[in-house]
């Protein structure tokens, strides 16, 4: 069984990316502290230590991931694919200057490149779009996109405005429709300072919140606004915001579309059978006391076909594989698409070959 992991973060430097860039950006991001160029997203995710996750993984530099730690990486977690990508773009929506952020994804997508993707060692990244300049986001996807390591297309949900089924991004949409790849929407956006709403005093409450409020935002805007119709090749997989909200969404949407059909008129069916089609990123996987309440979500969002399993590794939050191959209303056969074979059909991961080995991780019962 190859098990994938559709998101893994990379802990990077900006200032790693200066050679990548052109003037003024390279100047300042050699010249400025990062704060400086990019807000941060704040908030106390250890508890100041009292939250302390195996996820230090020995020879490695918890802060800084270099390229030749990513394969040690993948074998503490126990993945055969991963699919890295930028920790600190994460922020990218926070920027307003639109020069900063198409030389900032510029220089991710080349140093990703040339320093970290080896398709034959299973390590893909991601061409992540400036959503500030939609028609330079698309020359991007269309220089990147084809490169050697690129498995997806991917926009960071956060604040997005207008939402992004709007024909405002249509060009990145078209760039990614025609190199082939598949649209990732990253929710991010979880910081105590810098939240849509003003006033919340703990970091529990924006965490609970804000991975899902922009990933909701983005899938009732994709749906009302028929990308699935208006470019019918792509593919949509949503990060980061687990599971469990999907039903509540699929049959609120139905419910009003039924009573205002008008307003959507690119629909051809309902917006729960649009839902269905797309994939959805395990990670963080809520886990009710009662499974029976999981299976039953499970079964509403035809989870074995539609999940793609994530780690989110290394915050604190992370997943291991366990958190698929313990849930025992799943099958071994949608153990192995949610692990791996999901994610294989939908990304790109061309130059990778599965490893030859006798019996799975899974059932070899390797720590996971």
């Amino acid at each position: 069984m190859t098990i994938v992991d559709v998101d893994a973060h990379y802990l990077e430097d900006y200032t790693v990316l200066a050679d990548y860039l052109d003037e003024p950006v390279r100047s300042r991001i050699r010249n400025q502290p990062q704060g400086w160029l990019v807000p941060n997203s704040t908030g106390d995710r250890y508890l100041s230590g009292r939250i302390n996750r195996d996820r230090d993984v020995p020879g490695t530099n918890p802060r800084r991931t270099q390229p030749d730690e990513v394969p040690r990486i993948m074998e503490f977690l126990g993945v055969d694919i991963s699919v890295q990508i930028s920790n600190l773009m994460l922020t990218l929506p926070n920027m307003n200057s639109r020069e900063l952020a198409v030389g900032l994804c510029q220089g991710y997508a080349e140093y990703m490149i040339d320093k970290v993707c080896d398709p034959a060692k299973g390590v893909f990244s991601t061409v992540i779009v400036p959503t500030q300049d939609p028609a330079k986001a698309a020359d991007l996807v269309r220089r990147y996109g084809r490169a050697p390591g690129m498995s997806s297309v991917t926009f960071i949900t956060q604040w997005a405005q207008p939402p992004l089924g709007d024909i405002h991004y249509d060009p990145i949409y078209e760039a990614s429709a025609e190199v082939g790849l598949p649209i990732v929407y990253h929710a991010s956006g979880a910081g105590l300072d810098h939240f849509l709403i003003d006033g919340f005093q703990k970091f529990i409450e924006t965490y609970t919140l804000g991975f899902l409020f922009h990933n909701l935002a983005t899938l009732v805007s994709v749906i009302v606004q028929g990308l699935p119709e208006r470019f019918p090749s792509l593919r949509f997989i949503f990060q980061e915001s687990g599971i469990a909200y999907l039903p509540g969404i699929m049959y609120r949407l139905d419910e009003a579309y039924l009573k205002r059909r008008s307003e959507a008129p690119l629909l051809t069916k309902l917006p729960s059978e649009y839902i269905r089609s797309f994939y959805f990123g395990t990670q963080p996987l809520e886990r009710p006391e009662n499974d029976e309440h999981l299976a039953a979500i499970f079964d509403m969002v035809d989870a074995e076909d539609r999940l793609v399993f994530a780690t989110d590794y290394p915050h604190f939050d992370y997943d291991r594989p366990s958190a698929i191959t313990t849930l025992p209303f799943v099958s071994e056969e949608g153990k192995r698409k949610i692990l791996g074979d999901n994610a294989l059909s939908v990304y790109r991961f061309d130059g990778w070959t599965p490893p030859e080995r006798e019996t799975s991780p899974l059932v070899a019962g390797v720590a996971r």
